[in-house]
């Protein structure tokens, strides 16, 4: 009987080692049995197949044309064609240099920036348990066998998977390990992760540790014999068709010990956050447990949503829920059982959660066959177990998402070109009007600063008022929460859950802890939404006061003031803060964000609000800033905790109630989340306050602009001659940008 061990092994990509570790042989036997596998006892051969995860009729049959990987072909063709068009327009103009003057308007070097972001592919996420294959499925997708996969816990570093043409031309390895510090980092010390950083030769230079061909991500991207090398990431650039139509992220997996105390989950939780599509592994033994389900929960929370920029994007169509190791030990019926199992557990944990949340935000609704249809099966020796995944994958990265991306794109440069061009214009006008009459312009910059005593006083009433609507709204927040969680933490109300809910022991246990959180996020995010969009007016009548100045210069023309970009200067001051509380729902009542997205600071911010440009602005999801990362281990470690009793005596579902409001209790569950609120309303001040520091040091700058140019000397007359200039520059280079001829229809 010749077995073909050799193949097996390698493409379970376990080395002789670790299968005669396994096996308790030396690897010289594991090497002699492999040239001849008929020699291999039948107890001995059993034992090896289950390690290479084979069963003995699949080896025994005649073998199955391998399963080639995924080539959605080159669907940004059309999109990098456009792009590079774009840049040869800013070419061909003259550079226009910033003005020196307050808030100025975009450049073409700005503009030229932004493509650069343009350029960059989806970002698919792996993602699951710690034995869940990830790595396994993701080197079948490619086509290859180059990330390292073993019988143990493999992956310890985020590893970025890129096209071999995507690779700078300064760098020659397949693969660079860097460390934590490659990334920049917010306010509170946490990684910004940018993929635009894997381009950066300097970063490169600074904080790779290691690099070279593929064998370095074996040595120092696993676990084993370098843990102490501080590798945080891997840059591997391999010639796969599918990385032409995304960029593949293989995250270290979650593993038993509670997520909180694990750095493996917090290097995990940190990419998912730029993740446009997730590929979450679970075993099919075991599909879709406790962990699983406050895992996907978590993530649902953070999973951008296509399908608010598309009509034909198929509801959690950016979502697949893969059992893996769905090895023939499984017939086909239990397989079709598999899906239908998760989808349903993991149905009634979300559903009044992450789902109803996900409701609100398209506007669909949402039924379990929905859920259901993102689950798959996967395993490489029977296509026919992959299949499904494989041609649902390749629609999504060969025509949806392009078509979104590409909509995305036109959306926001038509947006750019608008907003700027007015801007331009607008700036152009009123110049030109002081110019024709300085002397009119000089009186009223005189009443201007006469009355400069009064409008800060007008203005720090109003900004004292934002700060007391603040602190009243945290207020509320904390007793509309309370008053919900002694509503729901009874013990009659939790087994009241429990009755409705479940219908055995098990699921009951496994489910009840994270249900409630679900529960308790939503309610939370509804409070938060609801109190944000109050502030939202204070806020505007602070903002207006700088307005309001101006409108009390007598016989003052509107036309003729220099634009003041009150906004864009509040706006401005927030840059750099990883979270700006209830300011994100203001932010999302802007309108056309077109001028403000070319300001290099503003751009991580306004994409991590989820707020779109020219389109239907999105506020930021509040399960994600609150619930998500306070809470994510509570379920899981309840679940956990549950395991160790037995249901006896009274009721199950009476004792499981009891037992649940207990350990809520005595995990401090509630006190969690509204840590959370006080961090939220915290976070609201600290970027309130920077904000309006910074708009206030604008309109002082602004003050001292109208002095220099409204000066009784010729210089002034040529310093406003020289800005209206680079002015009806820039107002030709963004009205002059091409137009494009893509097809917009399905977009949003």
């Amino acid at each position: 009987m010749n077995i073909d061990l050799l193949r097996y092994r390698q493409n379970a990509g376990i080395d002789q080692v670790d299968v005669a570790n396994a096996l308790g042989i030396s690897k010289m036997q594991v090497n002699l049995y492999e040239q001849a596998s008929d020699t291999v006892p039948m107890g001995l051969l059993v034992k090896w197949l289950q390690i290479l995860g084979v069963d003995l009729a699949t080896a025994m049959s005649a073998p199955i044309p391998p399963l080639k990987g995924i080539d959605p072909g080159s669907p940004y063709t059309e999109l990098y064609r456009r792009l590079n068009l774009l840049n040869q327009y800013i070419d061909s103009n003259p550079p226009i240099d910033k003005l020196d003057i307050p808030t100025p308007p975009a450049t073409p070097n700005d503009f030229r920036q932004r493509l650069k972001r343009y350029k960059q592919k989806p970002n698919v996420v792996l993602t699951g348990g710690f034995d869940a294959g990830k790595s396994h499925l993701a080197n079948t997708m490619l086509g290859s066998k180059n990330l390292p996969v073993g019988y143990q816990p493999a992956t310890r570093v985020i590893t970025f998977i890129r096209h071999i043409e995507d690779r700078p031309q300064w760098c020659q390895d397949d693969v660079l390990i860097v460390n934590d510090d490659f990334w920049l980092k917010n306010e509170k010390g946490k990684q910004i992760i940018d993929f635009l950083l894997l381009d950066d030769q300097e970063r490169f230079e600074k904080y790779c540790i290691q690099a070279g061909s593929f064998d370095v991500l074996q040595r120092y991207g696993v676990h084993g014999e370098n843990e102490d090398i501080a590798a945080h990431a891997a840059v591997v650039y391999i010639d796969s068709p599918l990385l032409k139509a995304c960029n593949l992220i293989d995250l270290p997996g979650f593993s038993d010990q509670p997520d909180e105390l694990s750095k493996d989950v917090e290097k995990a939780n940190s990419a998912a956050q730029i993740a446009d599509v997730v590929l979450y592994a679970s075993p099919a033994k075991g599909h879709i447990n406790a962990q699983d389900m406050s895992r996907l929960s978590n993530l649902l929370s953070l999973l951008p949503i296509p399908e608010n920029e598309c009509s034909n994007f198929p509801t959690l169509g950016n979502l697949f829920i893969v059992a893996t190791h769905a090895d023939p030990s499984i017939s086909d019926h239990q397989l079709k059982g598999i899906p239908s199992g998760g989808a349903r557990r993991l149905y009634k944990q979300v559903n009044e959660g992450a789902l109803k949340a996900h409701r609100d935000a398209t506007n669909r609704e949402i039924f379990q066959q929905d859920l259901q249809a993102r689950f798959f099966t996967f395993w490489s020796e029977r296509p026919d177990r992959c299949q499904s995944l494989f041609d649902d994958f390749t629609k999504l990265v060969d025509k949806l998402l392009p078509h979104i991306f590409i909509c995305r794109v036109e959306r926001e440069i038509n947006a750019i070109k608008e907003a700027n061009t007015n801007n331009y214009a607008n700036q152009i006008e009123a110049y030109q009007k002081t110019l024709d009459d300085i002397d009119l312009r000089r009186k009223q910059l005189q009443t201007l600063e006469e009355n400069e005593l009064f409008r800060k006083q007008e203005t720090q009433k109003k900004r004292d008022n934002v700060l007391k609507v603040i602190s009243d709204l945290q207020k509320d927040t904390q007793a509309s929460f309370k008053k919900y969680t002694n509503q729901l933490f009874t013990v009659d109300s939790v087994e009241a859950i429990i009755r409705s809910q479940y219908d055995n022991k098990k699921e009951a246990k496994d489910g009840i802890s994270g249900y409630l959180i679900e529960k308790l996020q939503y309610e939370l995010q509804g409070i938060i939404k609801l109190n944000s969009d109050k502030l939202t007016p204070a806020i505007e009548d602070f903002l207006g006061s700088y307005q309001e100045a101006l409108l009390k210069v007598p016989n003052f023309d509107m036309s003729m003031e220099i634009p003041f970009d009150a906004k864009g200067s509040f706006l401005g001051g927030l840059a750099g803060l990883s979270s700006i509380g209830a300011l994100s729902a203001w932010a999302a009542t802007l309108g056309n964000l077109g001028g403000y997205i070319l300001v290099a600071q503003l751009v991580s911010l306004l994409s991590a609000l989820g707020i779109s440009l020219g389109g239907t602005a999105a506020v930021i999801s509040f399960i994600a800033a609150i619930g998500g990362p306070i809470v994510l281990g509570i379920g899981i470690a309840a679940a956990i905790a549950f395991g160790v009793w037995n249901l006896f005596g009274e009721s199950w579902q009476k004792r499981l109630a009891k037992e649940t409001v207990k350990y809520f209790q005595g995990q401090g569950v509630i006190d969690k989340f509204t840590d959370g609120i006080d961090q939220f309303w915290k976070d609201t001040t600290k970027s309130f306050e920077q904000g309006t520091d910074a708009v206030e040091a604008d309109w002082e700058k602004n003050i001292e602009h109208l002095r220099e140019i409204t000066s009784p000397t010729i210089e002034s007359k040529e310093r406003i001659e020289e800005i209206i200039k680079i002015l009806e520059a820039g107002k030709d280079f963004f009205g002059g940008i091409p137009s494009s001829n893509t097809n917009l229809k399905h977009c949003m």
